[in-house]
């Protein structure tokens, strides 16, 4: 992305919330940075977590298997 193309935003974080995030971006080898955007981008998408997981779980009560 174009430096142009983005805004610089400062943000203050708990301490245990920062040392989730430094957690993951380490295990997915990315920067901190890099790991918050792709976390909100992923909070925007249409199939969230939550509604793929109920959707699933609809899924499988409909075959019964649960």
């Amino acid at each position: 992305m174009p430096e142009l193309d983005q805004v610089k935003f400062v943000l203050r974080l708990p301490p245990s919330l920062h040392k989730k995030i430094k957690r993951r971006a380490k295990t997915n080898n990315t920067s901190m940075n890099k790991e918050i955007t792709n976390i909100l981008n992923d909070s925007f998408n249409e199939k969230t977590t939550a509604k793929v997981l109920n959707d699933l779980v609809r899924r499988l009560e409909k075959k019964r298997v649960i």
